[in-house]
């Protein structure tokens, strides 16, 4: 910062010097028309330097002024070279660089007063997510960048120092005597050197977070807590829900009270629900509930009974593992005998790989990369390329994965799969949030985003749930709400409640002394000590528990207010 003034300096140094040099030779010039015009009384050095500051700053008072074209022409030229100096080299050298500078944050130490707080290390799609979980949950954190364009980048939105974690200096500046825990989100070089760092000055807990679990062990030598690895995490789940499905086995299944689970189940082509209505026969007799569906990556809570299954739909259900199992077969139709094809082998695409081999699946590889030996068949080419993927068979295709890391790419290449074999099961890699829908208008049968993942996981462990990987969504989660015996819900039936219109969720299942009930009636009421198991946006199901968690309900008041009256 301090060579940044310097080199401002020399440069405004430099700007004065050409400007006076300028005013001297523009007041010569005056001296000289104004003898030509033979107005010798203004022909002197002082009244030349007056007139020239004031045309060339374009003040113009009109006391002297030339008579004769030449001079009238001279006269608009300097006019014009000044507003040419003020806002081509003054205001951009000097003022604007200035301004900024004065305005800026500073980046060099963590906001006043902040303790209780959760450090994050890195910036990237997954602390973006996480962020956003934090606020809306007012968990106070901190984001330690590298970078100084990043840092200045996102400084407007959350809370950041800019600086090297792996300093003591920098980890002292973030406060971490009164730090939470430290989440790793760098490297894993990286992530080595900060924990050791952390290790020397500290005993909080840290969480890295590691894209190869084969190496996380030397990050528990370095000292971490807990290693995640959110596209191991991933990549195990794509390759479930891609493989032969199992008797009894619901990869991603959430118990929820009881015998009951929430699952997701994707429509697959040619599945016998294609085209039916949620509540005809089929899905009825299976016995078990749908309590939500997506649409091409939009989720539709409390499905009409008139809604139409369509393909690129993932359905929400509860209901026990017999009645699961019924449904689940209506989604899966006939399956066609066919190569599974794996678009990019970074680590998500090892992990799948590595499950599917494990389910009895040996996919096709294809990318840019020769990988050598891996045990699997590999295509040298361009996952984005016609040829490279008429090559691995394409068309022939049951299952198509596509877990690039670039999103314009697994756009693109959704789009041509799509477009050479519509029948595929096609699953995408999203990294980051928004490119989810156009994924899904791009053809996607099924997407899923790392982000989501991590900020799932984190956000779980911080406040001390437990860590299953439950919904693979942005802005939709399950929350358990245990109704005290002072909470303000009771006495109210979840139709009066109307939670789906006043907080954007529902209630999916209910667990009254020991017995669990799969969606409850709506005339169902309230009581203290049930617990309600929640599906909404996390800002919804969080608004829900802080107005009925700890204040009596609106209803008790209305009872009691007769009576003081």
């Amino acid at each position: 910062m301090i060579c940044g003034d310097q080199g401002l300096q020399k440069k405004a140094y430099k700007l004065v010097f050409g400007i006076l040099l300028l005013v001297v030779f523009y007041s010569l010039v005056f001296i000289e028309m104004m003898s030509l015009e033979g107005q010798y009384q203004n022909a002197n050095l002082l009244t030349a330097f007056y007139w020239v500051v004031v045309t060339i700053t374009t003040l113009g008072y009109g006391d002297v002024v030339f008579h004769s074209q030449l001079g009238r022409f001279f006269s608009i030229f300097v006019a014009l070279s000044g507003v040419a100096i003020l806002w081509a080299v003054i205001m951009p050298l000097i003022i604007t660089p200035r301004l900024e500078h004065l305005f800026s944050a500073d980046l060099s130490s963590a906001p006043k007063n902040i303790s209780g707080h959760i450090i994050i290390s890195g910036f990237n799609p997954v602390v973006e997510t996480l962020a956003e979980r934090f606020t809306l949950l007012q968990i106070p954190f901190l984001i330690i960048e590298r970078s100084e364009n990043t840092a200045r980048t996102i400084y407007r939105d959350y809370p950041v120092l800019k600086g090297d974690p792996s300093e003591m200096e920098v980890l002292r500046r973030a406060n971490i005597d009164s730090a939470r825990l430290f989440i790793a989100n760098e490297k894993e070089e990286m992530n080595a050197e900060v924990i050791l760092t952390l290790r020397e000055i500290s005993d909080i807990e840290i969480i890295a977070l590691v894209d190869d679990l084969t190496r996380s062990r030397f990050l528990k030598y370095a000292g971490a807590t807990r290693i995640i690895s959110p596209k191991t995490l991933l990549g195990t789940f794509i390759a479930q829900i891609t493989s032969p499905p199992l008797k009894n086995v619901f990869p991603g299944a959430i118990r929820l009270f009881g015998d009951l689970l929430l699952i997701e189940l994707p429509i697959y082509p040619g599945a016998e629900l294609i085209g039916e209505k949620l509540e005809e026969g089929a899905i009825r007799e299976t016995g078990a509930g749908i309590v939500g569906i997506w649409q091409r990556g939009v989720f539709h809570p409390n499905p009409d009974s008139d809604d139409v299954v369509q393909s690129n739909s993932v359905l929400m259900a509860v209901g026990n593992i017999d009645q699961l199992s019924r449904v689940r077969e209506l989604t899966i139709g006939t399956r066609r005998e066919g190569p599974q094809i794996i678009l990019g082998y970074g680590d998500v695409g090892k992990r799948v790989a590595t499950v599917q081999a494990y389910c009895g699946i040996k996919p096709l590889i294809v990318d840019r990369r020769d990988l050598g030996d891996i045990g699997f068949q590999q295509i040298i080419g361009d996952a984005t390329s016609e040829a490279s993927l008429m090559k691995a068979g394409i068309k022939e295709a049951v299952g198509i994965l596509i877990l690039l890391n670039q999103d314009s790419d697994a756009i693109y290449a959704t789009l041509l799969a799509k477009n050479l074999n519509p029948h595929a099961f096609v699953v995408v890699r999203a990294n980051h949030l928004k490119s989810a829908e156009k994924i899904y208008r791009a053809g996607a049968d099924y997407v899923a985003s790392v982000p989501i993942v991590a900020s799932h996981m984190l956000a779980k462990i911080i406040q001390g749930e437990e860590e299953e990987l439950d919904l693979l969504y942005e802005d939709l989660e399950l929350k358990i709400f245990h109704v005290g015996k002072r909470s303000g819900v009771i006495g109210w039936t979840l139709e009066e409640l109307d939670l789906p219109h006043n907080f954007g969720c529902r209630v999916v299942a209910l667990e009254r002394r020991s017995q669990a009930i799969a969606i409850p009636d709506p005339k169902t009421v309230v009581q203290a000590g049930d617990v309600l198991a929640l599906i909404g946006s996390p800002k919804g199901t969080e608004a829900f528990s802080m107005r009925y968690e700890r204040k009596k309900s609106l209803k008790w008041r209305l009872k009691i207010l007769p009576l003081i009256q």
